[in-house]
This record gives C-alpha cells, structure tokens and sequence, in this order.
C-alpha cells in the first residue's frame, strides 16, 4: 500500500470526473440521450474505471463516440478532442469502480454532473465514496460522505490527456460541500490482537470551501473550514499510550482557512491558515507574497512554476496559543526525572538562553530565543514575524540556499514582548 494512499485515489478520479465534467452551455438542439450499459475505462496497465451504466441526457456525442470515450478505446489526442467539444446536460451513473495500478479499489456511488461542456460542469455530485487499499499487514479502508462540488471547470483538460500528464490540466471550482469521512490504517508497530484493535482512526467532519475567481481563474477570495478532524491511536500503541498519559483520547482540531489574491498588485495574501486543537492548543499561520504574476495561479504547469520563482515573502507569520498541553509536558518531563516542573523550566531556558551563541549571535535567532524564553516561563501566546532583512525574500533564491547561516542572516524575526509591544 502506498504511506499516503489519498493522492492515488485523487488521480484516479480526475481520470473518472474528467469523462464527466467551465460552466453551463446550452447543448445543440440536435443533441440526444446516450445510455451505456457497464463499461470499462482502462487507466493503465492494471488501472480501470469500471461504470456499472451511464446515462448522457442532451449529449452531443452519438452513441459510438460516447461507448468509444467511456471504454478507453480511443488515443489519448482522440480522447482529448471528443472531450474538449463534448456537451451533455447532465450524467448520471449509479456506480463506478476505480482499480488504481497499486491494487487500491474505490466506489463512487451515485454520480451526477450537469451541464457538461469544455471538460466542466455546473455542478457534479456524489453519494458517497468507499475504499479498500490492500496492504500485507491489514487493508486500510475508506468511507467519505456525500460530495457537491459547483461550477467546476478543468482548462487545460484536453491537453493534458494528449501528453499523458494530468498535472497539466488545472482544477478550478466555485464552492465544494463535503459531509466528511473516516478512514482506518493498520499501525504495523501494534499486534493486531491487542485490546483495543491495532487500527488508526482518522475522521474528518463537514468541510466546505468557498472561492470567488475572477475571469481568468485566479482566487480573489478564497475560505475554507474542515470542523472536528481527529485521530484516534490505538489504545495499546506506543502513541495510543503516550497521548493517554497526557489525557488525550484523540487528537482532534478544526482548520481553517482565509486569503485571496490582489491581480492589480500582484499579492496573495494569507490572513488565516490556523488549526484549533481541542485542549491542546492553536497554531496559526499568516503572510504575504509579492511581484506574484497570474500566471503562477491560472498558467500552465511550467509557467506556474516559473513565474513562482520571482515572487518575494514580505512577511510570514506563525502565533502558537497554549491550552494546557506546555504544563503537561513540564509536568511528565519533571515526573520521570524526579525534579519539580520550576526546575524543568529553568533547565530549558538554560538551553534556549545558549541558542544565539550557537549562530554566532545572529539577530533572528536572538529575538526567537528570547520570545522561546518567554513562553517557557509564561506559555500563554508565541508570536514570531519573520521578513527579510534589508530586502524581501525571493522565493528562487531561498530554493537554492543550502547554508544554514546564510538563510539565519537573511531574516529579520520581531515578536511581541509581555507588554504587546514589538
């Protein structure tokens, strides 16, 4: 199985939705219904899209065509070309199997696009969506909820399916709703008879996101949220053990999500990037980037990545907010050597205190150590505002520092003191 099976599953369904799914256009007049009984796509050596039937209401595409797409009978440039012309006002398919090359296997249930053309569609649906990843130790399974997504659009599409690259295509929305899921792994470090079972439980509650994008595509308002995220140790695991100690169940958190980017200024701007983890605590993050071309947002994959090379960081910013976990690790730190929790704390000021010298007394590290020192003694709220010293940060040149002490001396890192003032 792979460490991380989703990106597999999302490739996969590209593949599927991009035979379904730029927004609505009338479809020609002429245009008819199109039903195809089971039918197989092949998405490689071993991979298959398996549609147990299909309906195309309004399809532009004779009856030949569409079993010609939807069995994958068709090359890659054909593919693409019936693709980028074809139109139908709505799909609907009760099932669909997703085999990927590594053995995974999903059904999406109940599929319904609308208003197809260009690769896109108005709307596109799920029911629900059910996995098994097979692995030697124990399969990993998946069940996510229900799934809206509306004006969806993929430029590029054709394209992308004529050089093999699926990358190359962009993936554009305007809201996207999710009821959530749950997802359980084998921890191979636990025996699959332990009380308790030896499974990894991963639940993700509702997520909705919103974007308003401007005519060429580029996200000049963007938010999101995902409530009750959680993961669930194995009640005899080593990790299941120690959150236990520390009076944790699970771990659970909400994350949120707020930025947008300014075309005529060439900025994006990040205001929230934060996860609030129950009784634990909250890290946030924040920034800006500069000279940033619409092309990196709305290009194409190598323009993109190029055009990223010449945007700068003006400012980043992470604030880390304690909810009781910093005295907890004070206090079983203190427990397990036998010394108070005051003396724990003087211990690791000690070493934080000895960090500048380390860096040769650099600037940046001197006002993280001191903002550490604080925390330590106060753990209520760290704030660290990192620019670049003299001049912003350009993203290509930070890619090519490979000195430590080089990237220290081009920073420039404020924090507030006690009082709120930097």
């Amino acid at each position: 199985m792979s460490q991380f099976p989703m990106p597999q599953f999302f490739r996969a369904a590209a593949i599927a939705l991009a035979c379904l799914s730029a927004p609505g256009f009338l479809a020609p007049v002429w245009a008819a219904d199109v039903t195809l009984d089971q039918t197989v796509l092949k998405t490689g050596e071993k991979g298959r899209i398996t549609f147990k039937s299909i309906v195309l209401s309004d399809c532009d595409l004779t009856q030949a065509e569409a079993a010609s797409l939807f069995s994958g009978a068709l090359s890659r440039e054909e593919s693409g070309a019936l693709l980028d012309r074809m139109t139908a006002r709505e799909f609907k398919s009760p099932e669909a199997v997703i085999l990927t090359e590594k053995g995974d296997r999903f059904t999406l249930h109940d599929i319904v696009a609308t208003n197809i053309a260009k690769g896109g569609a108005e709307s596109l649906s799920l029911g629900s969506i059910d996995g098994v990843l097979p692995d030697d130790s124990g399969d990993s399974t998946l069940h996510a909820g229900a799934l809206h997504v509306s004006h969806m659009s993929l430029p590029g599409l054709a394209e992308a399916l004529r050089a093999g690259d699926i990358g190359l295509a962009a993936f554009r929305f305007d809201h996207l709703d999710w009821a959530g899921g749950d997802m359980t792994v084998v921890d191979k470090g636990t025996a699959a008879g332990a009380p308790g079972g030896n499974r990894i439980a991963l639940h993700s509650g509702a997520a909705r996101i919103d974007q308003a994008l401007d005519a060429d595509g580029a996200p000049h308002d963007v938010s999101a949220s995902f409530a009750n995220l959680s993961v669930k140790m194995p009640p005899q695991s080593r990790g299941g053990l120690t959150l236990t100690t520390f009076g944790y169940p699970e771990v659970a958190a909400d994350a949120h999500f707020a930025g947008g980017y300014d075309a005529a200024a060439k900025t994006y701007k990040i205001a929230d990037y934060s996860f609030d983890f129950r009784k634990i605590g909250k890290i946030a993050f924040s920034g800006q980037i500069s000279n940033l071309p619409k092309t990196a947002l709305t290009g194409e994959k190598a323009a993109r990545a190029e055009a990223m090379q010449s945007a700068t960081v003006d400012w980043t910013q992470i604030d880390v907010t304690d909810a009781g976990l910093f005295d907890k690790v004070v206090a079983y730190v203190a427990l397990s050597r036998g010394e108070t929790p005051a003396t724990v704390k003087t211990e690791w000021r000690a070493i934080v205190a000895q960090a500048p010298l380390l860096f040769s007394g650099a600037p940046a590290i001197a006002v993280t150590a001191r903002a550490l020192d604080r925390f330590i003694a106060d753990p209520r709220v760290l704030t660290l505002r990192v620019k670049g010293k003299d001049a912003p940060l350009n993203i290509g040149e930070l890619s090519h520092i490979d000195n430590l002490m080089v990237l220290v001396n081009r920073l420039d890192v404020t924090s507030p003191t006690a009082s709120g003032k930097p």
